[in-house]
């Protein structure tokens, strides 16, 4: 989200535009880590921002020059605040989900601010260096939200092992990230469908060893410490 309300306006417009049918505020990555090897390797984001460019571009149709893509994302907003799911929610009537979430009190916030989904994620543990794994904070989030809207979970599922325990400690549906992209690299679209195709042979196996055969018997599975 951006400080620029024509910016979000923008986006959300091409969202909706585009089928949507949630919108993601990402609340955990209002700017980016401290890290020491990309500044060291001086690192730049490879691939460019296609809906940035398409503001800039728009920004600059009849008003002279437009913003640049680097002051575009120099104004995300850092301050978000519950009356920004409403916002985003009047916007383009359609659900939103809140990602990022790591504790319970941040979980009810949301709710209570019209969220329709809760996401429990530390951004991959690329962002805030020692901060809890999500894995650790899953159940409590749950416990607090009590089904009154959808779990989602990521962070380190690498096996259908994973995937089993978070549904096991309150998920309702797991996101898989950088697998995809080492699929993706390596095999293009089939190897994305082969990681997947994978993760779901092991959550099988895992399924029939544990004395499941649903994801509701997997949700009642009960994890010992």
């Amino acid at each position: 989200m951006s400080k620029d309300d024509g910016f979000n306006e923008f986006i959300l417009d091409k969202a909706v535009e585009a089928g949507a049918k949630a919108i993601i505020l990402t609340a955990d990555s209002t700017l980016g880590g401290y890290r020491e090897e990309d500044i060291i390797n001086h690192f730049q984001f490879p691939l460019p921002m296609p809906n940035l460019a398409a503001y800039s571009e728009q920004s600059a149709s009849g008003n002279g020059e437009g913003k640049g893509i680097s002051e575009i994302y120099a104004a995300a907003k850092q301050g978000l605040t519950p009356e920004d799911i409403k916002k985003i929610k009047d916007l383009t009537n359609l659900p939103v989900i809140v990602k990022g979430i790591q504790s319970p009190e941040d979980a009810e916030v949301a709710i209570s601010a019209g969220a329709d989904g809760i996401w429990v994620s530390n951004h991959g543990g690329r962002q805030l260096d020692g901060g809890p794994a999500s894995f650790e904070v899953l159940p409590k989030v749950a416990e607090v939200v009590n089904k009154r809207v959808p779990v989602i979970f990521d962070s380190g599922v690498r096996r259908g092992e994973h995937v089993f325990k978070a549904l096991a400690s309150g998920a309702d549906l797991v996101a898989i990230g950088r697998p995809v992209i080492y699929g993706l690299n390596l095999g293009g679209a089939q190897g994305v469908t082969s990681v997947f195709d994978h993760l779901n042979k092991e959550l099988s196996i895992t399924m029939q060893l544990a004395g499941t055969r649903t994801v509701n018997e997997i949700k009642n599975t009960k994890l010992l410490d």
